[in-house]
Formats: C-alpha cells, sequence, structure tokens
C-alpha cells in the first residue's frame, strides 16, 4: 500500500494498449525492457519515476492490476492464475524481447509466475522483499478484520500516516489490500523453478521477508542465481530506488 501520502485514485497516463500493462515513457529504441509489478495495495505509479533512474537504454512497462489506479473500479482478484495468465498473455503481446521482470512483494510472486508462463520470452527475473513460494506464507493478514488488518500492515511500514487520518479512503482501499494478501497466500507451497537467472533483492530489517526467506529463491530456478542485500525494511525500495534500478541495469549490461 505505501506508496506516498494520500493516493491518487484517478487514471494514471495510459500508453500500453491493453488493460494490464503501461509504458510511462515509451523508448521504442531501447535496449532492454523491464516488466514491475508491484506490491500488495500498490499500482503502477509506484514506479513512476523509475524510468529516469534505468535510463534511456531501458523502457520500463508497469503491470495495472484490477483494483487499483485506473482500474481501480474493477474487484481485485483472489486467484494468482486469473492475474498472471492475462497478464503473461499481455507482455507477450506488447513487450518486445529482451525483457525482464522485477517484482516487489506480492509483485515478485506475481512476477514469477508471468515468467514462468512466458518461457523463454523472459531473460531475467528480479525478484524483491518476497519470501520464496516454497515457504510457507507465514501470517495470514487477508482474514484479519479491517482493524486487525490496518493494525499489521503499519507495523509493517506500509501504511502512510497521511493516509491513516482518512477513514473513507481507507475504506476503499483495504478489499484490494485483502484481495492482494489472499493473491500472496496463494503462492505459496510451490516447488515450481524457471530456467531465467533469478536475482533477489532483501532488507536487513524485513520483518516479512528475511534475508534467509529471501535467499531461498534459489531453490526457485535452473540458471544463475545471486542475492543482493540493502539496508532497511519490507519498503526499504521506496528509500533508495537508485540502488536496486543501477542493479537491474547492471545485470542486464545496460549501464
Amino acid at each position: 500500500m505505501r506508496s506516498g501520502p494520500v493516493p491518487n485514485l484517478a487514471p494514471v497516463k495510459e500508453n500500453g494498449g491493453s488493460d494490464w500493462l503501461v509504458c510511462p515513457r515509451p523508448r521504442p529504441d531501447a535496449a532492454l525492457r523491464v516488466v514491475c509489478v508491484p506490491y500488495a495495495g500498490g499500482g503502477p505509479s509506484a514506479f513512476w519515476d523509475w524510468p529516469g533512474l534505468l535510463g534511456d537504454d531501458v523502457e520500463l512497462w508497469c503491470a495495472v492490476l484490477p483494483g487499483r489506479e485506473r482500474r481501480f473500479a474493477e474487484p481485485a482478484l483472489t486467484d494468482p492464475a486469473l492475474i498472471g495468465a492475462p497478464l503473461a498473455a499481455a507482455v507477450r503481446a506488447e513487450v518486445r524481447a529482451p525483457l525482464a521482470l522485477f517484482g516487489h512483494s506480492m509483485g515478485g510472486l506475481i512476477a514469477f509466475d508471468v515468467t514462468r508462463r512466458l518461457g523463454d520470452a523472459a531473460g531475467h527475473l528480479f525478484v524483491s522483499a518476497a519470501k520464496a513460494p516454497r515457504l510457507p506464507f507465514g501470517d495470514q493478514p487477508h482474514l484479519l478484520d479491517d482493524a486487525g488488518l490496518l493494525a499489521w500492515m503499519t507495523r509493517l511500514g506500509g501504511v502512510p500516516e497521511d493516509l491513516l487520518a482518512h477513514e473513507e479512503m481507507l475504506a476503499l482501499l483495504l478489499p484490494t489490500l485483502r484481495a492482494d494478501l489472499a493473491v500472496c497466500a496463494a503462492f505459496h507451497g510451490t516447488d515450481a523453478v524457471v530456467d531465467v537467472p533469478i536475482t533477489a533483492f532483501s532488507g536487513t530489517d524485513d520483518p516479512l521477508a528475511s534475508v534467509a526467506d529471501v535467499a531461498a529463491w534459489q531453490h526457485h530456478t535452473t540458471a544463475g542465481f545471486d542475492l543482493v542485500v540493502r539496508p532497511g525494511g519490507h519498503f526499504y525500495l521506496q528509500d533508495d530506488p537508485a540502488a536496486v534500478t543501477s542493479v537491474v541495469a547492471a545485470r542486464e549490461g545496460v549501464q
């Protein structure tokens, strides 16, 4: 959910040709395309600054899931397959190779599923602050009542202080957050693998996905694996996004 003060519910600029993708700054001559998938409760605006950080050789695409931003009027989905299948189809149809996928928290799990569906169309998977799916999910926050769910997210650092004063806005956002966390829970308990390299990012003080939890992604690839540990908690990414985008660009040889 964490992305700034009060989330903007207005439609975002649409350059993608489907409901599922948006390209905030098209770069037809880019050497690489990176598809980013947001965390639970988040939307494409979480990555709106990334085109400038990644540079002119990278074209950024963002997944637009039901229940947020330009698709706010649609109910959020709780079945991972109903997200992964159409998102993979959209990526295959709209995003030219070479391409990589990046996902933070829930987004890492969805990006893994999409990578698996794309087969050799994807060249690299970057996952961030996501416990490996072979491990138990642990907490079941989607089963809590609204007050409990909000308290859980607040402890995680995922609710901007300004938002806590807007009860009506919270009431609109919590159903999507709850659905997203149900998606997270449904992903766990699989030993599925992909045949592309995985780079996993972990925050040193993440209470939801420890460094060991994130390191377990090595069991989900038959190709290379590396682990990048950054200072911070579950939302370390928003404190220093350039530290992550520089690794993405370097791993793909476009820096």
